[in-house]
């Protein structure tokens, strides 16, 4: 038997390795005010955006921001204030196998929150959950193909064939945008001056081409507002805004399928009192990203044998092989009963809310996923006969399941969108949260390339029928790549045997 390899030279991207690490991000404030004033934080937030990830020697490092956001009472314990900061970090992170001449793909989110002032200072502190991915790009000669040249029998060489999608992702570029916007706000809702504001952004259309795309999408942001009166419950107001922009790009292949990530990197909002209503300004920075993953399906070789001569021995080597990238966003709500402490003072009038979730296991469900984790929720609100505020702070655990398909490999972040909490009982509150789920997805699949193949002498083989029974996990290949045979010549003899004629 002549054998003819064809070998190509293939470019593609293989996992190295996954970490998740939690950091601790500090920042500070200067009240305003006296040093000597009481203060009380009622409650502490922060959002977290990366601006950066490298790979380096046995280590990734990460770059980012952390705002926070804090309400508190200082000196006059009837009146909540509001306190906005923001601090760079750096974090490094061992990966084993990372080189610099890799790429790597990260994400975080805050999991837990803290405040503390002292002496006219306010300490934050946050915790994220840092998770990142490397990918290396290598090229491997690998055989896409064997032929039997001799032509004497065209059934003596069995070969099984294996499709792989090979996906090189690649960063296109990347853009920011300023939107601003004025809002109405009717008198009815009786709210005064803006105490904080976050905002989400989500990427819709995309347009042009040749070095240019044009993004569009939509702003969501959500102002919390001091109540008109002393006492009353603060006011969340929802409000969406239109954005453009366009990214330069190099020149994308054809069919490329460029993915657009929108993220807004600051927010600021007030108002200002007219004689029946009051306007909402919104400034909002956005930060646009786009990525192709250039995905190419081959057919390789991953097997073969041969009925008569020399018996084929494939060399191969094992290869984690990146298939595909995939992101969605999607929200879910969910209901939660928050018990008050035994030491925490009656509930009167609950004044706002914050959830903080944490996913700690996924589990696929079909085309939906289903979450645990545990929900950082505070509330604030005026105890019974009392105008001073008090806050609690609990952690309750939840189950949700959101609307989206994907592995248990998936990598996956909850954030809060919108809450809203009832007290049922003096002791007792019902938290109504909308929480987001971010979804990052790399395929991988193990395959065996195979780089050569060797022949071996003949062995001597009796001829005619052969009964077998395959071992607990042999396929109808193994089974008939052992007996040399062909897999049509093997039948059903009973009992889970085969039955072959090897001629």
């Amino acid at each position: 038997m002549e054998l003819k390899l064809t070998r190509e030279t293939l470019r593609f991207e293989r996992l190295v390795n996954r970490g998740e690490e939690q950091v601790t991000i500090e920042g500070e404030a200067t009240l305003p005010g006296s040093m000597r004033d009481a203060v009380t934080v009622l409650s502490v937030q922060a959002q977290t955006h990366l601006n950066d990830a490298q790979a380096g020697n046995g280590e990734a490092g990460v770059r980012g921001r952390v705002c926070f956001q804090v309400l508190y009472t200082q000196g006059d314990l009837t009146r909540v204030r509001a306190l906005e900061t923001s601090c760079d970090f750096t974090h490094t992170m061992p990966l084993a196998g990372v080189t610099p001449a890799m790429h790597v793909c990260a994400c975080a989110s805050v999991q837990e929150t803290e405040g503390i002032a002292n002496s006219g200072r306010m300490t934050l502190r946050a915790l994220l959950g840092v998770q990142t991915e490397a990918f290396e790009t290598i090229e491997r000669e690998l055989v896409t193909r064997a032929e039997d040249m001799d032509g004497t029998d065209g059934d003596n060489l069995q070969t099984r064939m294996q499709t792989v999608s090979f996906c090189v992702g690649q960063m296109l570029g990347e853009n920011r945008t300023l939107v601003r916007e004025e809002f109405d706000l009717p008198a009815k809702l009786e709210v005064g001056d803006v105490l904080s504001a976050t905002a989400s952004a989500t990427a819709g259309e995309l347009s042009g081409g040749n070095g240019r795309i044009g993004v569009s999408g939509t702003i969501e942001v959500r102002a919390l507002h001091r109540p008109k009166e002393p006492g009353g419950a603060m006011v969340t107001t929802v409000h969406e805004l239109p954005y453009d922009l366009t990214v330069d790009t190099p020149q994308l292949e054809d069919g490329a399928q460029p993915q657009a990530e929108a993220e807004v990197i600051d927010v600021m909002a007030d108002s200002v009192e007219s004689d029946k209503s009051r306007t909402l300004r919104v400034e909002v920075e956005v930060r646009v990203r786009l990525r192709q993953c250039r995905q190419r399906q081959m057919e390789l070789l991953e097997d073969l044998y041969s009925l008569s001569g020399p018996a084929l021995e494939p060399m191969t080597e094992t290869l984690d092989v990146h298939t595909f990238e995939e992101n969605a966003d999607v929200r879910e709500s969910t209901r939660l009963q928050v018990t008050m402490p035994k030491d925490a003072p009656p509930i009167g009038t609950v004044l706002a809310s914050f959830a903080q979730p944490t996913i700690t296991a996924v589990t696929p469900s079909g085309r939906r996923l289903d979450a645990e984790g545990v929900m950082g929720v505070t509330v604030i609100y005026l105890p019974m006969d009392s105008d001073i505020p008090v806050s609690v702070r609990t952690r309750e655990p939840f189950m949700m399941t959101f609307p989206v398909e994907a592995g248990e490999d998936a990598r996956v972040q909850a954030y809060p969108i919108e809450t809203a909490t009832g007290a049922t009982t003096s002791d007792r509150a019902e938290l109504r949260c909308v929480l987001g789920l971010r979804v990052r997805q790399h395929g991988v699949k193990r395959i065996q390339g195979v780089t050569d193949v060797i022949e071996h002498p003949q062995e001597r083989q009796e001829r005619g029928f052969v009964l077998v029974w395959p071992a607990a996990g042999e396929t109808r290949w193994d089974t008939a790549r052992r007996l040399r045979v062909a897999q049509s010549e093997l039948r059903p003899a009973g009992k889970g045997a085969l039955l072959a004629f090897r001629r």
